[in-house]
């Protein structure tokens, strides 16, 4: 019984810290994309173009602005994509780590019993 508590905590706090690095990644990746969307929003202003627009030395400004929101929505469809699985992980990790503080305090209710055993053996 304690060698399965034993393995069900290592368990349980290897699954934690996966979870953990993978929203490590999600969030960097999350600030990346925000930072794309807000370098490309910096270059092409969505609420002051007109795709049609011609600007001096730019041939073809509203077709590359046409491109340029089209990939702005494209991030931002990534970036509600990652936000979701964060916290579909977040919820996960939570789980797990309840599930480890249950087997932790299972754990030390029986190294308490153990030790009160030793303790009364030792006292008789």
């Amino acid at each position: 019984m304690a060698q399965m508590t034993d393995k069900q905590i290592q368990q349980t706090r290897f699954r934690v810290g996966e979870l953990q690095k993978r929203i490590a990644v999600l969030e960097a990746t999350r600030e990346d994309l925000e930072r794309q969307i807000r370098k490309l929003s910096d270059s092409v202003p969505e609420d002051q173009v007109d795709a049609n627009e011609q600007r001096d030395g730019y041939v073809a400004y509203g077709s590359y602005a046409k491109s340029v929101i089209a990939r702005k929505e494209n991030l931002r469809r990534s970036l509600d994509d990652i936000i979701g699985q964060t916290s579909d992980i977040a919820v996960d990790l939570r789980h797990q780590l309840d599930a480890l503080d249950s087997y932790e305090r299972v754990r030390a209710r029986r190294m308490a019993r153990d030790a009160e055993k030793q303790q009364a053996r030792v006292m008789s």
